[in-house]
């Protein structure tokens, strides 16, 4: 209990642990916006050192000073253009800026395609970088230019997260705000709960900030868009649910005696929730991606600073004037839960058999729906805005020349057998052509050769081309590399780490709610559950998916992600109901008290589930498809869950299954009564 009188502080000196908090927040307040500018200039695809395509990389730079990406300069025209003019623009190129390639014309004469490797390697000028290759190759006379490749597409990934951190965050707080004051109808609360997520997530990107200027983690934009909606609703989540706890005593005692009491009933589930969620996300470290380590560590940095934010600033700010707080309603008692929780009370209790066998039907019905995923990855085209630049530019180069034109594979092999591969190679299905590049790999006596798809690097037949080229090349001691090889290889180890990381969350999930439940079956059914729930929300989210972007297609560590948040926050309700149930059944017996758990929790765990569910909804407003998909996910599997799962599956399964819930220990008692007949006509509910 030593942890219950720190937090007891907190109702004794109030204004004290206000101020530290507004100090926290005044010295941390430029840190995310800090932290954006810094994840901007992140590269969103990172490969591990083993892959095959970074061995290549590796090779090619061995013995050369640091290169940038290539872009590909396209030139397209009214009339027939001269490749020899485009060449001598592009030898006006500054070396500094980069080392231009020959210049192709298209079949019609009436398009040009050029490369040009950049010089500076580092990303954080790379958009400055690109406006001086574009300026210089705009002067062909009678023509316009767009640039394409893995820089063009780099840079409008660059453009498109500026900024996009602040609307993001206000757009979660401005409907965490709405929905907190539908729920308490109250003016200032809601901005003290909205206050909570916000300190929380300024000390968390200080803290972030100072791991990655000490290299510790590195953050993209990717990863702070996540981190922000997670902060933002698990902070109003915890703050949500321990405010219910004191709606429940506040009329009974003086508030600083009804957030002690909140307090000491709250923190352990609440802390034990953050705990799973952290948890889950460390699970990441698994995996062969260092993206996803990345992840893993501010995931947990970020649940690490939820937890003191909810258990402080929000009760210490509401002490403050609790009138006030809570004005013009004023707190209620939630005891009785409401009309609306009590009839579902006695709906679970009264056909708790036909509430469960119904719900898993309906839950295996939508799952069914979870193979209409295509997780093989997403083009560039799918991936980004329609009027981004550099997939205009891709549209452009496609009209006129093979779609893997200016992003090539290279493979690489000893120089002694380079004609015979050659010709493997020139024989595999969807390869356009192969040129040997001059001087690439000599250093180590290799022969490179660079090798044009008729498709788009990153579109599904693009990696079965490269895997055709990888069995093509097998035995010649060759290593196929290059843009293609390496979102082929990106796929590969996000298939890799589902069947690793994925096992390993339902165990770290399990074993955590092992010690927390102290039984066998309880753990096992809600871990089930929750399973259930995510295959569940897969199958919507696949339905809304086709009918928004009108296509299924994602990419393959959508399911991991979705997959650890679902898990992990499905699992935390359930600990907050299961937690209230436990304690309910010790008084009247654990059908009663899980009647009376349900009925006291399903206000404020519904209201915090749409708050959470909201918060990862906003990240349909993020530039890249995919983090939509993750939003969309995630919003639909809480909801599911909120509403459906946790009010209903788990209570009626809880009545039905009766002691053996808590198998191998001994379930709670209630008071010893003279029969069970007596037991049964202790009042279960209050009156509809």
């Amino acid at each position: 209990m030593r942890s219950f009188r720190e937090l007891s502080v907190v109702a004794r000196f109030p204004v004290f642990v206000v101020a530290a908090w507004l100090v926290v927040a005044v010295c941390t307040a430029v840190f995310p916006g800090r932290l954006a500018s810094v994840a901007a200039q992140r590269p969103s695809m990172t490969l591990p050192a083993a892959a095959e395509s970074s061995r290549v990389a590796e090779e090619l730079q061995r013995g050369r000073p640091a290169a940038g990406p290539p872009v590909v300069v396209v030139w397209e025209a009214a009339a027939r253009l001269d490749p020899a003019a485009a060449q001598r623009v592009l030898g006006a190129l500054p070396r500094s800026v980069g080392s231009p390639g020959p210049v192709t014309a298209s079949a019609d004469g009436r398009a040009l395609v050029g490369v040009v490797t950049l010089t500076d390697p580092d990303e954080s000028r790379l958009q400055p970088t690109l406006e001086r290759v574009r300026k210089i190759a705009g002067s062909l006379p009678d023509s316009r230019v767009r640039l394409a490749g893995p820089a063009a597409a780099q840079a409008d990934l660059q453009t498109s997260f500026e900024g996009i951190d602040g609307r993001l965050l206000m757009i979660a707080l401005a409907a965490v705000a709405a929905i907190l004051f539908l729920v308490h109808r109250s003016v200032l609360l809601p901005l003290v709960v909205a206050a909570s997520g916000v300190v929380a997530l300024t000390l968390c990107s200080a803290v972030l900030y100072a791991l990655g200027s000490w290299g510790v983690v590195t953050v993209d934009g990717q990863v702070q868009g996540i981190l922000s909606v997670l902060v933002i609703g698990a902070t109003t989540d915890y703050g949500l649910l321990l405010l219910a706890r004191y709606h429940e005593h506040a009329p009974e005692m003086p508030a600083p005696a009804a957030m002690r009491t909140a307090l000491r009933a709250s923190w352990a589930p609440i802390t034990a929730s953050a705990a799973t969620v952290a948890c889950a996300m460390v699970a990441l470290l698994l995996s062969s991606l260092p993206a996803n380590h990345s992840l893993a560590l501010a995931g947990a940095v970020a649940m690490a600073c939820c937890v003191p934010a909810a258990l402080t600033f929000v009760p210490a700010a509401v002490l403050l004037g609790p009138r006030a707080m809570f004005w013009p309603r004023g707190p209620h008692s939630g005891r009785s839960g409401g009309r609306v929780w009590s009839l579902v009370a006695a709906v679970v209790g009264r056909y708790a058999r036909p509430v469960w066998t119904v719900g898993c039907a309906a839950l295996a019905g939508c799952a069914c729906l979870a193979v209409l995923l295509a997780p093989g990855g997403l083009p560039l085209g799918q991936a980004l805005a329609a009027r981004a630049p550099s997939v205009r530019a891709q549209s452009a180069l496609e009209a006129h020349f093979p779609a893997g034109t200016g992003s090539p594979a290279i493979v690489l092999v000893d120089s002694g057998g380079a004609a015979r591969t050659r010709q493997r190679i020139d024989a595999t299905t969807g390869v356009a052509r192969t040129e040997v590049v001059p001087g690439a790999g000599s250093a180590t006596g290799r022969t490179a050769l660079a090798v044009t798809l008729d498709s788009a690097p990153d579109s599904a037949r693009a990696q079965k081309t490269v895997g055709r080229l990888r069995a093509a090349a097998a035995g010649a001691r060759a290593r196929v590399g290059g843009h293609p090889a390496q979102v082929y290889d990106m796929q590969r180890a996000a298939e890799r780490d589902r069947s690793l990381v994925l096992p390993a969350v339902l165990v770290i999930v399990l074993l955590l709610l092992l010690g927390l439940l102290r039984s066998l079956a309880l753990p096992v059914l809600l871990v089930a559950i929750a399973v259930a729930n995510f295959l569940a929300a897969l199958g919507i989210s696949a339905l809304i998916f086709d009918v928004t972007f009108g296509s299924t297609a994602t990419e393959p560590s959508l399911i991991l992600f979705s997959f650890v948040f679902l898990i992990a926050l499905g699992v935390d309700y359930n600990i907050f109901l299961m937690h209230r149930v436990r304690r309910e059944s010790l008084l009247a017996g654990q059908r009663i008290g899980t009647l009376r758990g349900l009925r006291a929790t399903g206000n404020a765990i519904s209201s915090a589930g749409v708050v959470l569910a909201v918060t990862f909804a906003a990240l349909t407003v993020m530039p890249l498809r995919y983090l939509a998909q993750i939003g969309i996910i995630v919003a639909v599997g809480v909801l599911l869950d909120t509403l459906f799962v946790r009010p209903l599956l788990v209570p009626a399964l809880a009545v039905d299954t009766g002691p053996w819930l808590w198998w191998p220990t001994k379930p709670p008692a209630g008071p010893r009564l003279g029969n069970v007949g007596e037991q049964r006509a202790q009042p279960e509910l209050a009156p509809v």
